[in-house]
This record gives structure tokens, sequence and C-alpha cells, in this order.
């Protein structure tokens, strides 16, 4: 892997294309079983055996299912993955979610996560969404807490703004952002200039946006003789150098053509 295709955060070098898990994991509007587990179990393992070493996964989705497949996925290859997880979002029915970031509902959640995960420690934790009813900082000023317990390893925020950053590092050293980004979805460049100027990992979930592509952007694919999926991922890897994007796919297939996109030479 070349150095910059990795990212360096604490002692663990992060290759920049992980895996997701919300679709691949779960059934339909991300609720409940998925119904080809063991399939799923394999794509996970063929990925870490093909270089992915960034697993990302979140106590809503299923609600509870993903994390026991994940860490069914994940277990014969130890300390060699960043298990990512995420606690502070509420799944309540098929397709809809609600935030809740008050610290007792996070030690619900961490200590939830750890047992489904067979951790002492998780290596990456995010605060789901912001709870508009409480402040971030009393949010992740509990994720400050479980860190000091030795609960959680490296604090992350999803689904924030800059101004919502900035807040959240009054309270605890944060280590990672994730939100949605992509070609086509931009909204979040200031988040993702902000933590490259801060050196901090800026996990883009949702990363290929197929239908939204435009016919240049299918063109352009088309001259390099590579998927638009390829030409996503290749984009994101250019943009920054923090950048990591985490697709997620029940297809072994997908994966490898997803993972041959540290291979794509083309100009954007």
């Amino acid at each position: 892997m070349k150095t910059d295709n990795t990212f360096k955060l604490g002692d663990f070098e992060i290759n920049r294309i992980g895996f997701g898990t919300m679709r691949a994991s779960t059934g339909a509007g991300i609720w409940g079983d998925n119904l080809n587990k063991e399939n799923t179990i394999k794509v996970i393992r063929t990925a870490i055996e093909n270089g992915v070493n960034f697993i990302d996964t979140a106590d809503s989705y299923g609600p509870y299912t993903s994390e026991l497949l994940v860490q069914e996925a994940i277990r014969p290859f130890g300390d060699k993955v960043m298990l990512a997880t995420k606690g502070g979002a509420v799944k309540y029915k098929p397709g809809a979610i609600m935030a809740n970031g008050h610290p007792y509902y996070l030690r619900t959640a961490i200590e939830g996560s750890l047992k489904r995960l067979e951790r002492e420690t998780i290596d990456m934790y995010f605060l789901h969404r912001v709870d508009s009813n409480i402040p971030i900082e009393e949010s992740v000023g509990a994720l400050a807490q479980f860190q000091k317990e030795g609960k959680i390893k490296h604090i992350g925020i999803s689904n924030v703004t800059v101004e919502q950053l900035e807040k959240a590092q009054t309270v605890a050293k944060i280590e990672a952002v994730q939100n949605a980004f992509n070609f086509n979805d931009r909204r979040y460049a200031e988040v993702v200039q902000k933590t490259t100027e801060q050196n901090i990992a800026f996990v883009a979930h949702t990363p290929v946006a197929v239908n939204n592509w435009d016919d240049t952007a299918f063109s352009k694919a088309k001259q390099g003789n590579i998927s638009v999926n390829q030409l996503s991922l290749a984009w994101l890897l250019n943009y920054a150098p923090n950048v990591i994007s985490i697709p997620g796919t029940s297809s072994e297939k997908h994966l490898i053509e997803n993972l041959a996109s540290y291979d794509v030479n083309i100009k954007f």
C-alpha cells in the first residue's frame, strides 16, 4: 500500500478505503438481520484479506444486529483491524432514526456495544448524531469520560458542522469526523477542509453516489475504462490526504472493484 493511500490515526495506519456495514449487514430499512449473513461475513473477511483494515458499524444498524455480525466476521483477525462503531442514534422502526445524545443514554449505548463487540475497549467510537435537545459538549463530554475509563480509544463525531466540531473540541480530542461526502454531495467541504488542516481523519460515508452522477462523470469513467464507483472512490482518494471512504457491498466482485480504485490514474 502506497503511503498516500494510508492515514495514520494514533499508532494505527489506516488504508483509506474501508468498509461500511450499514446496508451490507442489515435488512431492508436498515432493520433486522441480513438475509444472507454467511455471505456478508465472507465479504467482510475477503475485504480484510485484501487490505481493508477499517470497519465501520453502529448500534442503530438493525438495531444491534450489525455489531453482532461484524464481530463474528472480524474475530479471526484480532488487532489487524480498526473497528469503529457509533452511539447516540435510536433506530425505532424500519427507515426511521432519531438522535439521543443524553449522557445517560450514551452510557447504555457504549456498554451495549462493548458487550456485542466482545471488547473491553472500542477502537473508534463516534457520537452518531447531534441531539438538538442536548449541547454537543455534554454528549461528547460523556464520551470523554468513557475514554478515561478505558472503554474508548479514539473519539469521533458524525454528521456535524464546523461549529459543532469546534464545540466538541472544547471537551475532548476529536480524532475523526464522519459525514456524507462524495463527488456530487459536497455540503461538508468546509468540514473536510477543517479536518485536513488539523490532520483529523475525515470518514466519508455514502462515498458512491451512482444515481446522482451527471453525464460528464459517466463519460469520464468510460474514457478511463473504469466504473463510476471506481471514479467516485478515486476522486475521494485525490481530494485530501485525510479522507477515508467506507463503501459497503454484499458482493465480492464489487468489493474487489472498489479496492482497485487505488490504482485509478485519472485527472479530475
